[in-house]
């Protein structure tokens, strides 16, 4: 079911609860099924006419979003459509997508979850190491979330998480903003994060 519509500066991000099975969430896609399925070899699309998340996101795209065009990706599996900025998103039994025809735009959900802590040395660089053992699973998701949204804002080469993408120190509220670098060549600095948490998921997004 739809769960929420943010509308920001720039952007407009629509998240759906998947509460339905795969027959039925197929039912509401039904109509722009054509759309949803462009350009995608019959064998997949079968399959993943069986899969919540992917008909969840086209059910926010075309039903919700009102989009007219399909969804395409460029080399590096971004997708992308020709009028619109659009990013997509999912996890567990959530999905997402922001969308904006002036502005390119980026966005990530996150379950917050302890396992998180066993592989955060990949990704944690000692400057990011600026909150205390008891708010660990929450920060270290939140900035996993964070660099997943600046790795699919640059989505132009190989990215290395640890070294490459930099989250500046920030205090952690229900929502908010923080800043983040792509640390490339050629480097985008200064990004602005929004994020927001809710029912233990954290959604972070942002928009150039």
């Amino acid at each position: 079911m739809l769960y929420r519509i943010i509308n920001t500066p720039k952007a407009t991000i629509y998240l759906w609860h998947i509460t339905e099975n795969a027959t039925e969430l197929g039912l509401l896609l039904a109509p722009f099924k054509d759309l949803a399925l462009h350009g995608i070899e019959q064998h997949t699309g079968q399959k993943l006419w069986h899969n919540t998340h992917f008909l969840s996101t086209r059910i926010l795209v075309f039903k919700y979003a009102a989009l007219g065009s399909p969804i395409l990706k460029n080399e590096f599996g971004k997708p992308f459509l020709f009028e619109n900025n659009i990013s997509i998103t999912h996890s567990n039994d959530f999905t997402a997508i922001i969308v904006s025809h002036d502005s390119r735009v980026a966005i990530d959900l996150e379950k917050i979850d302890t396992r998180i802590l066993r592989v955060a040395h990949k990704f944690i660089n000692e400057k990011e190491i600026f909150f205390d053992n008891q708010e660990n699973t929450t920060y270290n998701t939140l900035i996993w979330s964070a660099k997943e949204t600046m790795y699919k804002l640059y989505s132009a080469n190989e990215v290395i998480f640890k070294e490459e993408l930099l989250i500046h120190p920030f205090t952690y509220t229900k929502s908010g903003k923080f800043i983040g670098d792509i640390l490339k060549n050629p480097s985008i600095l200064n990004i602005e994060l929004f994020y927001f948490t809710f029912e233990n998921y954290v959604l972070t997004w942002c928009e150039q």
